[in-house]
């Protein structure tokens, strides 16, 4: 397919981001339960719930991007049989993703004295997880003719700020609740020291992914090009959506005084959820133009 043929589109947007806050969601949910599983019990479920819903709505969306549902099925017979596919090697982990996630929800919703074994899935979970959020980067590297997404650190944007969506739906979970606002002042504080340092690796990553792009010309397009609103669509969509305003209202929320004023938190939580999905539109819409 040759540069400027849009191949990739909605359905592939809605399944990496469901993925992408699926997999953070689902690393926040468990590393809760590994520090206090009896204190951020009222956290933890939702958490890893919503992580199953939105790893299915993935799983679906998928399926129906491939265009028939055995060809999900055939993608995990060639990895066993060839491996050669980076779908082929991506779809298995989602699977085993997805199946942690159901049954760490069973055990949370059912609340069971297995505690041991909930903790065994919930570890299976967790490091799916990672995989899981690395894989919407992994498949648009592996993209033939696509200059700006062959490089390694793409995958870990996509890990990065799927977590960073992720704190923003726990962060919302909270501050709506007065309760859990009152109850979790300590985690909101952290939650927001996690936000500055992941925002600032996010920013480093994004100046190493565009270093090592092997193609000059094709970021120098990307920063300068008006047509067909490639500029646009990175400086506004990556840049200033994506990072520059969760950024802004992360320092804000940083500086202020404790307890953090909900106003500031709501701010920072929408645009790390929205901010997220933003840059998932701008790499995938910019990564086609050249």
């Amino acid at each position: 397919m040759a540069a400027g043929q849009f191949s990739w589109d909605w359905p592939i947007i809605i399944e990496e981001y469901v993925f992408g806050l699926a997999a953070g969601l689902a690393i926040l949910g468990v590393l809760l339960s590994l520090r206090n599983y009896q204190r951020f019990a009222s956290l933890i479920r939702p958490l890893i719930t919503g992580s199953t819903l939105l790893a299915i709505i993935g799983m679906v969306t998928l399926v129906v991007e491939l265009g028939r549902p055995e060809r999900a099925a055939n993608a995990i017979i060639n990895l066993l049989v060839l491996g050669t596919s980076v779908m082929s090697r991506t779809v298995p982990v989602l699977v085993v993703f997805t199946a942690a996630a159901v049954i760490a929800t069973i055990f949370w919703i059912k609340p069971t004295s297995l505690v041991r074994v909930r903790r065994f899935f919930e570890i299976v979970l967790l490091l799916s997880a990672f995989p899981a959020g690395l894989q919407a980067g992994i498949l648009l590297m592996a993209a033939s003719k696509r200059l700006l997404w062959q490089t390694p650190v793409l995958p870990y944007l996509y890990l990065f700020t799927g977590i960073l969506a992720a704190i923003g739906v726990l962060g919302l979970m909270i501050i709506r609740n007065t309760r859990l606002y009152e109850e979790f002042t300590d985690l909101l504080i952290d939650l927001n020291t996690y936000t500055v340092i992941l925002l600032v690796v996010s920013g480093f990553a994004t100046i190493a992914h565009l270093v090592l792009v092997e193609s000059p010309a094709a970021v120098l397009n990307l920063l300068t090009n008006p047509f067909p609103l490639a500029a646009p669509t990175f400086y506004i969509g990556y840049l200033i959506v994506g990072l520059g305003l969760p950024a802004t209202h992360s320092y804000i929320a940083f500086s202020a005084k404790t307890p953090l004023s909900r106003n500031i938190l709501l701010r920072l939580f929408i645009s790390l959820i929205v901010g997220a999905l933003a840059l998932r539109i701008s790499i995938l819409y910019a990564g086609q133009l050249f």
